[in-house]
């Protein structure tokens, strides 16, 4: 018989995926309805996931009764919950502010003359909430699917979802849409040629089985570098590892106030999220040293493709952090210097992989395989992928907020807003110290727990990078909030309050940032929370 869990692991796909389905039917005031439902329902829904997974099992459901490799297999382990609570805590948050200002749900055309000319746009859009609960259905899909097909089809939900939501900031949105589209695309291109060969070599879709035959037959080696390059490939280009960030910075700062947090918050990390289960839970127990449960390690040729490839994302990693703090500092307005930071922040999580395939001395490689610094590297990762999830999602949120409120984000025109949104300020101020990463945040934690991890590892480049990357990352953060709290100049550089009265987007509102930066500090204390969840169902 199902059990409660069981139950809640498949509603977590359908019910998001059915009521987007819903409000295509609902008339326009009834969405936001709707919206919130879904969001309370989700919500309900992890309860019992999260509960069976912290109390150390692993949960699974076989659709229709068939096993895999004949049937479709849901699973729920450490790293799925830790996405699923990030997804519902930032999902159902935004959700609740998308329908508390409509005018943060996008632009929608209301009038063209007999020439094709734009007479008159509207604020809110009416198809916001479809495409991100469908959205929604998609990353939940991502996160627990036991095998790589059904997560290609999420992560293509997700892409299609995320292109409709970019695009619903209006005209001068529409190509910033139109090259996340191509992006997703070409990367979704590679990711299923890369599956397509870990099937022709493994015989299986199921990550756990593809894992095991890994595992015992050497011979599908070759095969299996060749797919898991194609994959990494396909991933990187999704969430937009430097030299491929050009199109994420007209996407997440053009798109609507509250579908950039969505964005930034979420849909790269789902990306991410599929790299991680490909090397370490598919391709790792069989071909990386650090997670072979035995004498044998992979063949020297391939292993060495692999160290290549695993340096190579980590240099990537080193330069996006650089390169992107240098041009947030650059950033005159606020939308695209947050947008230029995650191309920073998204460096960081790539560090992980020189540690995870060049430990630096076979004393080391001992320590590896016992699971220590593996398991420390993956914690400190999820970390700052879970906090800069949060306190992103707050960070944009307050970026459309003062856009919506004053009708610019120039942060020469911002002057003085802390006096008149002190709530919507100090929701920034916990933001930024999230997101530099300082004491008591998740993110500290994060990057104590990788830096531990590099010295381990003899990796010491890698504490280099952590220190400078953290003061890079208040400068153009302290750079962003530093203009709000000084008091308005005299020749008045603030642009009055401008696009919707300030009495209908005032305290209700601007709660929602003001949570989710409370979360960025008190998530700090949840590090070794973080490090048991990741234990269930762990390959080290």
């Amino acid at each position: 018989m199902m059990t409660l869990p069981q139950f809640s692991l498949g509603a977590l796909v359908l019910f998001p995926l059915l009521m987007a389905a819903l409000t295509v039917l609902l008339p326009v005031g009834k969405r936001r309805i709707a919206g919130i439902v879904t969001a309370v329902g989700v919500v309900l829904l992890t309860l019992p996931v999260v509960a069976t997974v912290a109390g150390g099992d692993l949960l699974e459901l076989s659709l229709g009764g068939y096993d895999a490799p004949l049937g479709i297999t849901l699973r729920a382990d450490g790293l799925s919950v830790l996405f699923l609570l990030l997804t519902t805590v930032v999902g159902g948050l935004v959700s609740v502010y998308a329908a508390l200002v409509p005018a943060s749900t996008g632009q929608r055309l209301v009038a063209v003359d007999s020439a094709g000319e734009t007479l008159e746009w509207r604020s809110g859009h009416p198809g916001y909430w479809p495409l991100w609960l469908g959205c929604w259905a998609g990353l939940n899909t991502v996160f627990v699917s036991g095998d790589l097909f059904n997560t290609y089809v999420g992560l293509e939900l997700v892409a299609l979802t995320a292109v409709g939501l970019v695009a619903l900031g209006g005209s001068d949105a529409w190509r910033a849409a139109l090259r996340y589209l191509f992006i997703a695309v070409l990367g979704a291109m590679l990711f299923l040629v890369g599956v397509g060969l870990l099937v022709a070599a493994t015989g299986t879709l199921d990550i756990q089985q593809a894992a095991r035959v890994i595992e015992q037959e050497p011979g599908t080696h070759p095969p299996v570098v060749l797919a898991l390059v194609l994959i990494t490939v396909g991933l990187v280009m999704k969430v937009a590892l430097v030299p491929m960030h050009g199109w994420l910075i007209p996407a997440h700062s053009g798109a609507p106030g509250a579908v950039s947090p969505l964005l930034s918050a979420l849909v790269i990390k789902a990306s991410f999220f599929v790299l991680l289960r490909c090397w370490l839970w598919v391709a790792g127990p069989g071909m990386i040293p650090a997670l072979v449960d035995g004498p044998q390690l992979a063949d020297e040729t391939w292993l060495t493709v692999l160290s290549g490839l695993g340096w190579l994302l980590g240099g990537l990693g080193l330069v996006a952090i650089v390169l992107g703090s240098i041009l947030a500092l650059r950033q005159p307005r606020l939308k695209p210097l947050v947008a230029y930071s995650t191309v920073a922040q998204a460096g960081y999580w790539f560090l992980f992989f020189p540690i995870l395939l060049d430990p630096g001395s076979e004393q080391t490689v001992t320590t590896l395989a016992d699971g220590a610094v593996i398991g420390g590297a993956t914690t400190g990762t999820i970390g700052l992928l879970l906090g800069h999830g949060v306190a992103k999602a707050s960070l944009f949120l307050v970026a459309g907020h003062l856009k919506i409120n004053y009708g610019t984000d120039e942060l020469a025109r911002l002057r003085g807003a802390g006096q008149r949104d002190p709530m919507l300020i100090m929701a920034m101020g916990l933001a930024v110290v999230g997101l530099a990463g300082l004491p008591f945040s998740l993110a500290f934690s994060g990057k104590w727990e990788l830096a531990t991890a590099a010295v381990a590892a003899e990796h010491f480049w890698i504490v280099l990078t952590v220190v400078v990357a953290t003061l890079l990352s208040a400068a153009y953060l302290f750079k962003a909030l530093a203009p709000l709290l000084v008091a308005e100049t005299e020749e008045g550089d603030m642009i009055q309050p401008g696009g919707l009265p300030r009495e209908k987007v005032s305290f209700a509102a601007q709660v929602v940032p003001f949570t989710l930066g409370t979360l960025t500090i008190l998530t700090g204390f949840m590090g070794f929370w973080v490090s048991d969840m990741l234990e269930v169902g762990a390959p080290w």
